[in-house]
């Protein structure tokens, strides 16, 4: 957990300073204003002095972070939601949802006058901004650098969620999650939908500092950047290992990969001659790497076109080539 800097005024001498809130258990509390990104909000946070810690109102921080907030009336809880940051806070209960297990924050939320409030740990460990505590204000900063991904579309999958998008493969991959902010364009500035999206692109990926950490890792999208899809519109891809690699007497090389199909219609085994065209990457540092650079037991995900033989198994034309 990162330490939540505190001001001149320590948590002790709040719990001593006057009062103008009713607390649940009718015990007085101190009000500390709240600035979020520089911009103060209308209402107040509070000093919890039987837990002695600050506790701000979830609605108005949260919102003002862009997070979404409902109110689960089955569970009795306040919910936000941002991309791929969910959790909620329950009265009661220190015990908050955060990818895919639960985190204890040393104090519960509080019910008070109708708007749930919960600990300013919260503020950093779930909704992920950096706060400041004086004696007087909470201050929240929401950091502004957001990180860059740069890769190649590896999967694409549309469900009722909407659309997530796989870049590069195994270790070096991450799923990105399109929401209805993510702004989609081409480098001439082109804005495109996430229907434009094809397998095989070279994309620039700007995403949420929050990053579930599944495998591969997960997080929501906040623009995408297309530098350069293939030439054939149905690509075909096989994600796998390469099971043989090879050259001719005159330095043609073809590739077998074994591996499953990315698409309905692609190859469990294909076996693709790699020509001038190919264009062959290291997924890790986006390197352009050569034929002879390539190695069986590879990890590659193998673009291609759909025309190749009624052999088995078949063979076609490597397009693109992403390397682990």
């Amino acid at each position: 957990m990162k330490a939540i800097r505190t001001g001149m005024m320590t948590i002790a001498a709040l719990a001593v300073l006057g009062t103008s809130v009713v607390s649940a258990t009718s015990e007085p509390v101190k009000e500390l204003s709240v600035n979020i990104n520089g911009q103060a909000i209308a209402q107040d946070a509070i000093f919890d002095k039987g837990q002695q810690t600050v506790l701000v109102p979830l609605r108005p921080v949260a919102e003002a972070l862009g997070f979404k907030v409902s109110w689960n009336d089955k569970e009795k809880a306040a919910e936000v939601q941002r991309g791929a940051i969910t959790s909620y806070a329950k009265e009661g209960e220190d015990r908050y949802p955060f990818a895919k297990m639960y985190k204890t924050l040393g104090a519960e939320p509080r019910v008070l006058n109708g708007s749930t409030y919960v600990p300013v740990a919260f503020v950093d460990e779930i909704l992920q901004a950096d706060v400041n505590v004086t004696d007087d204000t909470v201050t929240v900063v929401e950091d502004e650098i957001a990180p860059m991904r740069t890769g190649t579309i590896t999967n694409i999958n549309k469900s009722d969620k909407g659309y997530s998008v796989t870049l590069n493969i195994y270790e070096s991959g991450i799923i990105l999650h399109l929401t209805e902010d993510t702004k989609i364009t081409d480098e001439a500035g082109k804005v495109l939908k996430p229907e434009d999206l094809k397998l095989g692109m070279a994309v620039d990926a700007t995403t949420e500092k929050f990053m579930a950490m599944s495998l591969p890792p997960q997080t929501s999208v906040l623009s995408i950047t297309v530098k350069g899809g293939l030439e054939t519109q149905d690509v075909l891809g096989t994600a796998g290992k390469v099971a043989s690699i090879s050259a001719d007497k005159d330095g043609n090389y073809k590739m077998l990969v074994e591996g499953r199909g990315i698409t309905s219609t692609s190859q469990e085994k294909i076996n693709l001659n790699i020509t001038e065209k190919t264009v062959i990457i290291n997924a890790r540092n986006n390197k352009v790497l050569s034929p002879a650079e390539l190695k069986e037991d590879m990890q590659v995900v193998a673009f291609y076109g759909p025309m190749m033989t009624k052999s088995l198994p078949p063979i076609g034309t490597a397009e693109k080539i992403v390397v682990e």
